[in-house]
Parts: structure tokens; sequence; C-alpha cells
């Protein structure tokens, strides 16, 4: 599979460009941190093999092969197509501690990082549709 490496280069737009660029429903996720309803998003059940960008950026994030039902209702994979395109944040706002997920690019939010996912690395991140493109592949 092709190695898929955040260039380093970052996104930084005012609200006002964001706002432009993105759907309210992206805008609320990526940039205010929301999370869309569970089951009821584009993502969770999708079964189409490609790859997962960030929709603020168009940064590649994950890859189908690595997606799982978790049966959260949210999209969920095992491992970032690579480390480097994601960061992670503590974050205390629901009284547990949890690891948010953020696009290296754009700091966009994408979704949080939990301890209870498959083999081999152990790793649910789940994520919000809204904050993802698929960009369609052949099967491999």
């Amino acid at each position: 599979m092709m190695q898929y490496r955040f260039d380093g280069k970052k996104v930084d737009l005012t609200e006002k460009e964001w706002k432009d660029r993105l759907t309210s429903e992206e805008f609320e996720v990526l940039r205010k941190q929301g999370t869309e309803p569970a089951f009821q998003n584009a993502y969770y059940d999708n079964k189409q093999h490609g790859i997962y960008r960030c929709a603020g950026c168009g940064l590649p994030l994950y890859s189908s092969d690595a997606k799982y039902d978790s049966g959260t209702g949210w999209p969920s994979f095992w491992k970032p197509l690579s480390e480097e395109n994601i960061t992670l944040h503590e974050d205390r706002k629901l009284s547990t501690r949890r690891a948010e997920v953020v696009c290296s690019r754009c700091g966009g939010h994408l979704g949080h990082l939990f301890d209870d996912g498959p083999a081999p690395t152990g790793k649910r991140f789940c994520m919000n549709s809204a904050a993802l493109k698929i960009e369609p592949t052949k099967e491999s």
C-alpha cells in the first residue's frame, strides 16, 4: 500500500474562510469540536474501499483496510495511515480522560481515540463522518 505522510505544510484559515469552505455540519465538527449523532452519519456502516481524507484540508488519514464495525455508530479504525497525519490532545470535557484526535495539517477535530479496539493495535480511532471524505480506490 502506498504511504501517505503529512508534508509539514499547515492550513491556517480564518473562521470566515472555514465557514465558506465547509458545510455547516463539517464546520461544527471540525472547527467547534462537535459530534454527529451515532448511527446517523455517512460512514459508520460504509463498506466502500478507499482512503478517508480530512474534510477540511484533504490530508489522507485512514484506509478502509483499517476500518471495522465497533458497534458505536461512528466510523472506527484500528490505525491511521501515518502517525504524522494525526495529532492527539488530552480531552477532559466529559469528566473522563480521553484523547482527542485532530488533523495535523489543519487542526480540525476528527474524533477520539480509545484503548478498546481490535488486535493488532488495541486502538479505536472513533471518527466523525462529517470530518472525513472518502476517496474510493479499487479493492486490493
